[in-house]
């Protein structure tokens, strides 16, 4: 492989040019990155860790970044149709009670 800045020749993994210093569109590969249900489940439970989580590895760890952010967004999605399911319930009940008591 050539740098596309210098011209010289390189070796085909480098990610900087060992002559000019400028990067060569190459990416490190993360050896260690695999997709994490560990993270995923404690995404799901701590939404605010999972985007910390995907914000920070997004570059270097993308399988271990899409787990933590994947259990974030599921988490928040669950969190809202349950509060959603508890506000309808819950007023539901109110208004029913109510509403038999005022007929009689």
């Amino acid at each position: 492989m050539y740098c596309t800045h210098c011209g010289q020749q390189i070796n085909d993994e480098a990610v900087i040019c060992p002559h000019c210093g400028c990067e060569t569109g190459r990416k490190r590969i993360a050896y260690n990155d695999a997709k994490s249900t560990g993270f995923s489940v404690l995404s799901f439970f701590f939404p605010v860790i999972g985007l910390i989580l995907y914000l920070v590895w997004k570059e270097d760890y993308p399988l271990k970044a899409n787990s933590a952010g994947k259990g974030a967004l599921i988490g928040v999605i669950v969190s809202v149709a349950l509060y959603i399911l508890v506000y309808v319930v819950v007023f539901g009940l109110i208004f029913g009670v109510l509403g038999n008591g005022m007929y009689y």
